[in-house]
């Protein structure tokens, strides 16, 4: 625990490139042998932090899968993912808006959907298509997901990055009720009327 509490503390100050297994080991007082029993290299701690803050994030979803409205499941892990990243700001960060290396399919492929957002996501968006409750013109599930999960990720990015006592010039409304009318807003222009 305490080598990823440092190693999630130096790679968004430090960047991935510049942290240093020994400056991680350094910062709890460690030599960086000490580090390479738990973690072959800087490389493999990126991955198990990455795993481990998918799998949080997994556990907000997971009893939004009890939701049988693939409509109202999309709105509500809209919802959970803001409520994600106001809560866990620093997890967030090291999701999302560090660079680092992305890990590939085989690297993630222990993660069900329920841990991994988007394809949890994109089943939803998946389940509403073949429901026929988007516009007939819109049949790409891959589209859709991207498209519901940039509106989240913006309200989320904006308030993770910019709190409100940032803002000399703008009071920013709270990231909840902006993603709930952002959702409602895109439904509407997205679904059939029937």
């Amino acid at each position: 625990r305490h080598i990823q509490g440092a190693a999630r503390a130096l790679f968004p100050r430090e960047g991935y490139d510049r942290t240093t297994m020994r400056g991680i080991a350094g910062r709890i007082g460690y030599t960086a042998t000490a580090i390479y029993p738990h973690f072959a290299d800087k490389e493999a701690l990126m991955l198990e932090l990455c795993a481990g803050d998918f799998r949080e994030m997994g556990a907000a979803l997971r009893s939004i899968g009890k939701v049988a409205d693939p409509v109202e499941r999309i709105r509500q892990m809209g919802r959970a993912y803001i409520r994600f990243a106001l809560e866990h700001p620093e997890q967030f960060r090291f999701m999302f808006l560090i660079d680092r290396p992305m890990p590939g399919p085989e690297e993630v492929a222990h993660l069900d959907p329920g841990q991994d957002g988007y394809l949890f996501l994109r089943e939803a968006v998946v389940e509403a298509i073949a429901a026929r409750r988007f516009l007939p013109d819109l049949h790409d599930p891959d589209v859709l997901a991207q498209l519901f999960w940039a509106a989240v990720h913006g309200i989320a990015t904006i308030h993770v990055c910019t709190p409100d006592q940032k803002h000399k010039w703008l009071d920013l409304r709270d990231a909840l009720v902006t993603g709930d009318v952002c959702c409602d807003a895109l439904m509407r222009g997205l679904l059939r009327t029937r």
